[in-house]
């Protein structure tokens, strides 16, 4: 993972600052949120975060997430943990995130939180 975002760093897709930051949402959602970050779901989910993080600081605007999608997450019983888990990821950034970006993001920790807790329900 730390390579993934060091290429990334390197060839200018996002910022030293933004690589920093993310490399302790890697330790944070490891350690502190045990989600399954060192998964192909879980790099997917970094790497959209920091390309997230970078289109925002460039002003770049993408189209929002599906509003059924994100409705039916917001009516999980998961929703005040992913709300709260994406709220602290995002403490570490100077950086404003774009309100629809906000959604793929939502939706991101959503599925690592589902691929967490399967099995364990």
């Amino acid at each position: 993972m730390e390579n993934r975002l060091n290429l990334l760093c390197q060839a200018g897709v996002i910022d030293q600052d933004i690589c920093d930051g993310m490399l302790q949402v890697v330790r944070q959602m490891d350690a502190e949120l045990s989600l399954p970050v060192f998964s192909e779901q879980g790099e997917m989910a970094v790497t959209h975060m920091a390309n997230a993080l970078m289109r925002s600081r460039r002003g770049e605007v993408i189209a929002p997430l599906d509003a059924e999608l994100l409705e039916e997450i917001q009516q999980s019983a998961l929703w005040p943990h992913v709300l709260t888990a994406h709220q602290a990821l995002l403490k570490g950034f100077t950086v404003t995130l774009h309100a629809n970006e906000e959604g793929y993001l939502l939706a991101n920790l959503y599925g690592l939180w589902l691929a967490a807790n399967e099995g364990h329900s």
